[in-house]
């Protein structure tokens, strides 16, 4: 419980036990600065906590982590089926040539074997499911960090449950879903969900349609992009609709909330002490360095910079990926998800975790940037696995400074937003290859076509003269 990067001062359960502890006195455990755990959250806590038996805890934590793998492969065969509709124009782009040398050898082994019959549902199959769903679920739940997060008795998995939940509700095209989701993101993390109200919007519109009607995108028509629609009046007023209804329904938990306090201090012990970063604990996100050695007078302008850029990140990421159906919308709600682990003030190692078993749903993206999200990937893990040497450097032995660590957290960061902007970049050329080839199969069709177009005028000349 006492390893940083597993655990932060708002995700820790040992700030969860004082906080039952003070509401068992009958004094508001929101007075002080030791409970940051929303009062409806700890309420459902509450017979956990008073069975006061740590088995019982750590079956809890290990259900929560049950749950999001089974969201995450629920996602991944969302992700499949979205894939599979958009037909060959997104299959054959993401198809690639092996190496000469490679061709060679399998052609020369094939002719010494015998060729078996072809299976006609092959190419299928195995379109669908390019990364088995088993394996991106199995990969969260296995991993060593959410192991040993959840052996730290970490809160953080309950985010990553709600996390995962909104992305499900929206892949199945459930409003209500995604809504209610959000709204109890919202009330667990302040402000950080703001990155994911727009894609999952999009994302809910686009997968109700494409399952009510059953569309499939699997033509290699071209249009300009001038041509196309960036955003149609029904999404812009069923966009009002669902920030509309995520705001009602996240004031109705703050109202419900203060019904049970009785008075209105938990805004500024579980909100206002998270967004403005008042706890400087040494974790694996880069926002306690920061605020330690920056000015007083230059805080604010930093804190509103830090939370703020949030918003600058979901209508790009629309504009450039989330409008190309169908797989476009999970495209750019993944990589909000990223953005959402990247930029938070206290994250934990599970996040990380998190956000790359969401991008191995995306197989042909992984593909496309192998090389390098595999370098990235290894950087980042150098960096987690150097953090405790380098917390017992500065804090135990006293033989260092704050530099040592911070350095690691760096390191795990520049990896993790360099791995992260790679993904965005092969999605980005898949897209581009798409349209390339479709423009190119319309002028080679067309210069066919007047090929054979000409001759059939030239004999209609002769007769008529």
């Amino acid at each position: 419980e006492e390893q940083l990067e597993f655990v932060t001062p708002i995700t820790s359960f040992l700030g969860l036990k004082e906080c039952h502890f003070l509401s068992e006195l009958g004094t508001s455990p929101y007075a002080g600065s030791v409970c940051h755990v929303p009062p409806l959250l700890l309420s459902l806590l509450q017979p956990l906590l008073a069975l006061k038996s740590a088995t019982a805890v750590y079956i809890f934590v290990s259900l929560m982590d049950l749950g999001v793998a089974f969201l995450l492969r629920r996602i991944a065969q969302q992700y499949a089926e979205a894939r599979l509709r958009a037909g060959l124009a997104w299959l054959e782009t993401s198809f690639r040539l092996p190496k000469p040398r490679a061709l060679l050898e399998e052609l020369a082994s094939q002719r010494k074997t015998e060729v078996p019959k072809e299976d006609p549902n092959a190419s299928q199959r195995s379109s669908r499911f390019e990364v088995s769903p088993d394996f991106v679920g199995l990969f969260y739940l296995l991993n060593p960090l959410v192991v040993a997060s959840g052996l730290a008795l970490s809160l953080q998995n309950i985010r990553h449950l709600l996390i995962c939940l909104a992305l499900a509700s929206a892949g199945a095209g459930g409003t209500l879903g995604t809504i209610l989701a959000l709204t109890s993101l919202f009330y667990v993390v302040p402000w950080g969900p703001i990155v994911l109200v727009l894609p999952c919007a999009w994302l809910a519109w686009c997968q109700s349609s494409d399952l009510e009607q059953k569309t499939q995108y699997g033509s290699f028509s071209y249009v300009r992009s001038r041509e196309q629609v960036l955003l149609t009046w029904p999404f812009f007023w069923y966009c009002i609709f669902f920030t509309s209804l995520i705001i009602l329904a996240l004031a109705g938990l703050l109202f419900s909330s203060s019904v049970i306090t009785g008075d209105w201090l938990f805004l500024d012990a579980c909100y206002a002490y998270v967004l403005e970063v008042r706890d400087l604990t040494p974790n694996v996100g880069m926002f306690w360095y920061l605020f330690i050695e920056v000015f007083d007078r230059f805080r604010n302008m930093f804190l509103f910079i830090l939370q703020a850029h949030l918003l600058f990140y979901p209508v790009p990421l629309y504009l450039k990926l989330g409008r190309h159906r169908p797989t476009g919308p999970w495209l750019a709600t993944i990589a909000c998800l990223g953005i959402l682990v990247m930029f938070q003030p206290y994250p934990t190692a599970s996040d990380f975790a998190l956000m790359v078993a969401a991008l191995l749903t995306s197989a042909e993206v992984v593909k496309e940037c192998e090389t390098a999200f595999v370098f990235f990937i290894s950087g980042m893990l150098f960096g987690v696995a150097m953090f405790p040497s380098m917390r017992a450097v500065w804090l135990t032995r006293n033989a260092g400074n704050s530099n040592y660590l911070y350095n690691m957290t760096l390191v795990i960061n520049v990896f993790g937003g360099l791995m992260l902007s790679e993904w965005v970049r092969g999605a980005m050329r898949l897209r581009r290859r798409t349209s390339s080839i479709a423009y190119c199969r319309e002028v080679v069709l067309s210069a066919v076509e007047d090929v054979f177009r000409k001759p059939k005028t030239e004999e209609k000349g002769e007769e008529v003269s």
